[in-house]
């Protein structure tokens, strides 16, 4: 938490449910002389929906002082912060630490992960892009701990009812990619033998490299002929990646991936990243040149609104161009950040509009659930707001047919403005 009045602020609507210990560092020095401050202090359950969990042990870097009420204005933030001095946060031993359990990680509260799980009132406030998030990492922390939260009913249903859904099916297809690609124990030696022998080659040039440098006169003849072994070692090695790379898994991920419905733009994109990347695994990096436009727009948007698929189209972007600045405050910003209180209040997102199909092929419905006089107008705007068409129908009519044969696979938002003053907003999915 860097410098600036107050090191962390949390609203009286803010939930980041708990954070486990040394996973957050205080460095600044504020003029508040808090390092932290949360509004949410009219219950202590209210804010234990933030917990963090400290070690005492650590100092002040990792204890911040809080408000306690004493000074008018101030929350009460006693009990924000739980003292424990238990093992820090610590994934060593892990290819991922996301691998790590639930319980290792002391993973957020029960409570959060069940208000997702029933969109109860602690997530109303949330726009559907961060509840999608939301319920994407749920689905999978679940599945991965199915046993530890086993006695929790509420969780366990939520695990049930999506296991064919596009949370579910989401989840397989990252796992299927996953195995594709987990070596068994005769091509895992096979493959340190040629590692070891790269290496020993290595070390032969760098050797000969430093002879040559000392004296020029050096026949360089066996130089290159180590450099042409280096060449056919690795050629070798990646020969040995492919014929272990378990294409049926990737095939079934491929046909799963296929029949995912996204509702929402962080389900839309992780379908078609990992249909990407499955191409990009079956063949090599040119064999996704094509799908470049479709990445960098994926890696442009606000990773808040996007999800975790905008950090993966980022990683394939790089292949080609390793030199792009994301902006991702400016963008994340103009998105109103995160929340439906933040919108402006002459706009109703999703209420009071119905569109179907959605998502759509080569039309949509547009239709209004109440009874206006005067015209409508229908704005249809890419995700960074560049307006695509308008067009206008009797309010009267409530129901207007757009033609989307134009529009390229993708999510958009559909505005209808009403006499030029009442606006409503929805999404409108193209998926063929």
């Amino acid at each position: 938490m860097k410098r600036h009045n107050i090191g962390l602020y949390l609203n009286n609507t803010a939930v980041i449910d708990t954070q486990t210990h040394a996973g957050n560092m205080w460095t600044g020095v504020y003029n508040s002389n808090y390092g932290a401050w949360n509004e949410n202090d009219s219950s202590l359950f209210n804010l234990t929906q933030s917990l963090f969990i400290v070690d005492p042990n650590l100092g002040a870097t990792f204890n911040p002082n809080i408000p306690l009420g004493v000074n008018p204005g101030e929350p009460n933030d006693q009990g924000w912060f739980l003292q424990d001095t238990g093992n820090t946060f610590n994934c060593a031993g892990y290819l991922l630490c996301e691998d790590m359990s639930s319980s290792l990680l002391q993973n957020g509260s029960v409570d959060l992960k069940e208000a997702i799980a029933l969109d109860s009132i602690l997530s109303t406030d949330f726009k559907e892009e961060s509840k999608s998030i939301a319920k994407i990492s749920l689905y999978e922390n679940l599945q991965k701990d199915s046993l530890e939260y086993s006695s929790n009913p509420v969780l366990m249903q939520f695990l049930n009812d999506n296991a064919n859904t596009t949370f579910g099916k989401l989840n397989n297809v990252k796992q299927m990619i996953k195995e594709a690609f987990v070596l068994d124990s005769s091509n895992a030696i096979l493959l340190k033998e040629k590692d070891s022998l790269i290496t020993v080659h290595l070390n032969n040039v760098n050797e000969l490299d430093s002879i040559a440098a000392a004296d020029s006169t050096v026949d360089l003849t066996a130089r290159e002929t180590e450099l042409i072994t280096i060449n056919d070692l690795q050629q070798e090695r990646a020969s040995i990646l492919i014929q272990a790379t378990n294409l049926q898994k990737l095939d079934n991920a491929k046909s799963i991936n296929n029949s995912v419905q996204p509702n929402e733009l962080p389900e839309y994109n992780l379908k078609l990243v990992y249909e990407i990347s499955i191409v990009y695994e079956k063949n090599n990096k040119d064999s996704i040149a094509q799908y470049y436009a479709t990445l960098l727009n994926i890696a442009e948007q606000c990773p808040y609104s996007g999800g975790k698929a905008v950090y993966m189209a980022r990683g394939l972007v790089a292949l080609f161009n390793d030199t792009i600045m994301y902006e991702d405050e400016s963008n994340c910003l103009l998105q109103g950040y995160y929340r439906l209180q933040n919108v402006q209040p002459d706009i109703e997102e999703n209420m009071g509009i119905r569109i179907i199909p959605n998502p759509a092929n080569t039309f949509a419905d547009v239709e209004l659930n109440s009874s206006y006089e005067g015209i409508c107008r229908i704005i249809i705007t890419d995700i960074y707001s560049k307006k695509l068409s308008e067009q206008t129908f009797d309010c009267k009519s409530r129901q207007y047919r757009i033609k989307t044969e134009k529009y390229k696979s993708g999510v958009y938002n559909l505005k209808i403005q009403i006499n030029d003053k009442i606006i409503k907003v929805a999404r409108l999915i193209i998926a063929r």
